[in-house]
């Protein structure tokens, strides 16, 4: 039995087979159909879970990763410089009001859902925040303890005497107005306290407060020349090098996290920290 024998019947077509033929192209045919449709839908989907996930993956980036590199860095960079200022704040509570602060702290329910991803990828980065905030009420306590020995009635006393001595050596312009010694006495007590940290002048200004500590600091420092005190400032330089140790271990850990992110998404320099744009830009 040839082909013609299949379609031709006695001279006639046989509609029967040729019907069967028609139905299997035409099964075929939507078959082929159906698995282009399905793949091109299932591109279509991936590209979309793609662009969601890079798009999620820049949030991470731009409001978390990259502003915790640079706030680590700055840190490292202060313990490094010896640029940290410890002081009491209007409300009474004493913080670090240069150099140091806390990261990733509070209550975790107000987290943005970008911390929320970072963390919940990276568990590890939460426990090593939590050490540094740690170490940072460690450091917070000592220095309250240091302003606890420094600020007596003896150094209030002295710094009327000297500031009397400072005053009548002075034109009026260059003195420290008797009004506001009372608001500058903290400060002292400050600079005190804060012995790492350099006091810095404010070029072509006038600064009888600067002066004062410039022409004093040898004699106020004393006050801080103690036994407890020299103590405390041993443990002050250990929990600075813990802290210093940690952040550099966390930044090596962020910057990883954040190579893989640009690697995965071909993210670019601009979107990693737009504000290298406006930096150029100006």
């Amino acid at each position: 039995m040839n082909i013609t024998d299949i379609f031709c019947n006695n001279g006639q077509l046989n509609w029967d087979a040729i019907g069967v033929i028609i139905n299997i192209i035409l099964v075929a045919a939507l078959v082929v159909i159906t698995s282009w449709y399905a793949k091109k839908v299932s591109e279509q989907t991936e590209l979309m879970v793609k662009d969601w996930g890079r798009n999620r993956t820049l949030e991470e980036v731009q409001d978390v990763l990259t502003p915790a590199i640079r706030f680590l860095g700055l840190e490292i960079k202060a313990i490094q410089d010896n640029e940290i200022f410890w002081c009491r704040d209007r409300s009474g509570e004493g913080r670090f009001d240069k150099g140091l602060s806390k990261r990733f702290d509070g209550n975790k329910k107000e987290r943005n859902a970008a911390l929320r991803d970072v963390i919940g990828k990276n568990p590890s980065l939460e426990t090593k925040f939590h050490s540094h905030n740690a170490l940072y009420d460690e450091l917070n306590a000592f220095y309250a303890k240091i302003e606890g020995k420094v600020k007596t009635p003896e150094l209030t006393e002295r710094l009327k005497v000297l500031k009397n001595n400072f005053n009548e050596s002075r034109e009026e312009a260059y003195r420290l107005r008797a009004e506001v010694f009372d608001e500058s006495e903290p400060i002292f007590v400050n600079y005190i306290i804060n012995l790492r940290c350099s006091i810095e002048r404010s070029p072509y200004t006038i600064q009888p407060r600067i002066d004062f500590w410039e022409k004093y600091r040898d004699e106020l420092l004393k006050f801080r020349d103690t036994p407890q005190i020299n103590e405390l400032d041993k443990k002050i330089e250990g929990v600075l090098s813990q802290l210093k140790k940690l952040d550099e271990a966390l930044l090596e850990k962020i910057k990883e996290i954040r190579e893989e992110y640009r690697v995965k998404y071909n993210v670019t320099k601009y979107e990693i920290d737009p504000k290298l744009r406006k930096d150029e830009e100006w």
